[in-house]
This record gives C-alpha cells, sequence and structure tokens, in this order.
C-alpha cells in the first residue's frame, strides 16, 4: 500500500511540475498564403539550413541537444517581404548531438523514433507552411510569421517572431517553443492496465512537455 502510494505521489508531482508551458499558443490550422505573380521564388538550401531542438526534463536535471535535417522547402518574396513559403522536415533523421555513450544514444534515438513520440515509420517528415508574414520589428527579430505545422498526424497554426535577412538570397531564423502534447506526442494510453497507464503517465510528466526548435533556413533563386 505504501509502494502505491509513494507512486501515485511521485506521479502526481512530476505531472503538476511538467504542466507549466512556455510554449507558443496555438489555434486551427489556417489557409496557407499563396504567392502572386509579382513574388519571386527561393529554393531552401537543405545543406545549409539547420534546425536544432531542445529537450529537457521537468524532475531532476537532465536535458538533451540534438537535430533534425530539412529535406526541402521555399520561399517567395515580393518587395522586400515573404508572401508565402513553406518547408519539409526529414523525422527519421532526428538525433541527439550530446557526448554521451553510444548504447545510450542508440536507445535514445530510437526512442524518438517510436510510436510514443514521433513515430517516424508511419509519419517520415513534419512540415510548416507559411500562412502569414507581418513585419514587426522586435529587437533582432524584423517579422512575426503564423505557420501550420504538421507533427505525425495533426496540424496546429502557430505564430512567433523571426529575422528575416534579404540579399543576394534569403535568410530566415527563429527560436520556436511547442507543447508536444498539442500535436498528440504522448504516451499511448489505449489497452493498458491501470498499472501500466499509471507507469506511462509519470514517464510522460517526467519528460518535459515544451520542445524547444532553432530554425535556420537559408534559401537561393
Amino acid at each position: 500500500m505504501k509502494k502505491n502510494t509513494l507512486f501515485i505521489g511521485l506521479a502526481a508531482m512530476a505531472l503538476a511540475m511538467g504542466s507549466c508551458s512556455n510554449a507558443t499558443e496555438t489555434s486551427a490550422a489556417d489557409s496557407v498564403a499563396q504567392a502572386d505573380s509579382t513574388a519571386t521564388t527561393y529554393t531552401v538550401d537543405a545543406a545549409s539550413s539547420t534546425l536544432g531542438w531542445f529537450g529537457t526534463h521537468s524532475v531532476g536535471t537532465g536535458d538533451h541537444n540534438g537535430t533534425i535535417n530539412i529535406k526541402e522547402g521555399s520561399l517567395s518574396l515580393a518587395n522586400g517581404n515573404i508572401t508565402a513559403g513553406s518547408f519539409v522536415v526529414d523525422m527519421t533523421s532526428i538525433k541527439c548531438t550530446d557526448s554521451l555513450p553510444a548504447e545510450y544514444l542508440t536507445k535514445l534515438h530510437g526512442h524518438l523514433a517510436a510510436e510514443d513520440f514521433f513515430n517516424t515509420a508511419k509519419f517520415p517528415t513534419a512540415k510548416f507552411e507559411i500562412t502569414a508574414c507581418e513585419a514587426k520589428v522586435d529587437g533582432e527579430n524584423t517579422h512575426v510569421i503564423s505557420g501550420n505545422l504538421t507533427l505525425r498526424d495533426s496540424t496546429k497554426n502557430i505564430s512567433f517572431p523571426a529575422k528575416v535577412t534579404v540579399a543576394d538570397g534569403v535568410t530566415a531564423t527563429a527560436k520556436v517553443v511547442i507543447n508536444r502534447l498539442d500535436w498528440g506526442i504522448n504516451y499511448d494510453k489505449d489497452n493498458m492496465t491501470l498499472a501500466e497507464a499509471a507507469q506511462k503517465k509519470l514517464k510522460n510528466g517526467v519528460v518535459s512537455k515544451d520542445i524547444t526548435l532553432n530554425i535556420n533556413l537559408s534559401a537561393k533563386k
């Protein structure tokens, strides 16, 4: 009885600590912006574009940094402003870049790719499609970009500040914090016993809901 009480208490504590989120707010998917005939289209250079991620634990210590490859994309500009665009991410490439033992990294990569999280076998790509881009200076950031982010089989609209630079090409950099639960990136609770569900709930609470994405797009004509 004492063990069960302790376990339930730990689960409640972990979930309570993990309930606070700094993630950007989400809304229903919006209409994707379409470039008009006056726009110039730039192709995203996958080799020089990067997508970094950062995740941490809600209790105790520990965090992880990693990367995901950008597969392809494009940005359309008119009068120096982004009017449309999208990019596709290769979720099968997700990896942790921490200095950890090879055995641990293998397990971690397997966990991130598994059905519990990104389920990359079924959903090998993710996508971001711009729905609006507004010029708005805030420190180093020059614009606020809104778009539909698709992870797994869920699409949500998010908005975030970004720094857009137009020269020979276009670069767009941004730091975005998302709540993975908004996209159903959660431990599966179907067809489990109460004990299994409690264990999953505890683990899910220990892993922070927030994932930080550091986006660096580089596009050329």
